[in-house]
């Protein structure tokens, strides 16, 4: 889901949860504030907080950690529990906010153009340019049409056909996903990668596949998807 998505979802919990505080919530007798809520509207409450947290929380984060600590320790106690799945809620929504954390779905494309790429490298290293280059420039053809889903451009031609790299880092880069310097350099990587495809081994050299790895590799650390 795009960030805004999960913003919007978040929020939906969040609102839900300030209504049942403005409509059960007070102090009690030790000025500490409660909220008293019938046990189905408690349930409920409960239940949405806890799913928006497992449903847009990365994978072994803090967020759901504490989330599984307050189910054990306010156990007893749901009108602490909801207090405290609240607030881990709005410090996940913050960082989503603040473009701090990265979605389920980057991190498993991340980690999968990882391993892709340092293949690459190893088939760079054992003398074989050409094939990694044809990968690397694989792997950037894919995370720009991860990148066109996640900013809403469509990477199908009208004709349903999968757009090129070339459209698709023109499209971008007109959509605003990036600047016109990293346009210009998808553009060298695509080159350097049509070269090789078409056995034109002579037109790039090692150094040049060498930095078209470490490129990507830093683009799709800086441009997510």
């Amino acid at each position: 889901m795009a960030h805004e998505n999960v913003l919007a979802e978040i929020d939906s919990v969040l609102a839900e949860y300030r209504s049942v505080e403005e409509q059960y919530g007070h102090r009690d007798g030790d000025d500490e504030y409660e909220i008293d809520a019938p046990h189905p509207v408690e349930a409920r409450i409960t239940t949405l907080l806890l799913t928006a947290i497992n449903r847009h929380a990365p994978p072994k984060s803090p967020y759901g950690n504490r989330a599984a600590l307050a189910e054990r320790y306010f156990c007893q106690n749901d009108d602490g529990l909801i207090r405290e799945l609240a607030g881990i809620l709005q410090a996940l929504r913050a960082d989503y906010a603040a473009d701090r954390i990265k979605t389920f779905q980057e991190l498993v494309h991340s980690d999968l153009f990882a391993d892709m790429l340092e293949a690459a490298d190893y088939l760079l290293g054992e003398t074989y340019k050409d094939p990694a280059a044809v990968m690397a420039g694989g792997v950037l053809e894919q995370h720009l049409r991860e990148l066109c889903r996640k900013h809403g451009v469509d990477p199908a031609m009208t004709n349903g056909k999968p757009k090129m790299t070339d459209t698709m880092n023109t499209d971008l880069a007109k959509a605003s996903a990036y600047g016109k310097i990293e346009q210009k350099q998808m553009t060298a990587w695509a080159g350097i990668r049509n070269a090789a495809a078409h056995g034109e081994y002579t037109k790039y050299d090692d150094n040049q596949v060498r930095q078209m790895i470490a490129g990507i590799r830093d683009f799709i650390a800086k441009h997510p998807a």
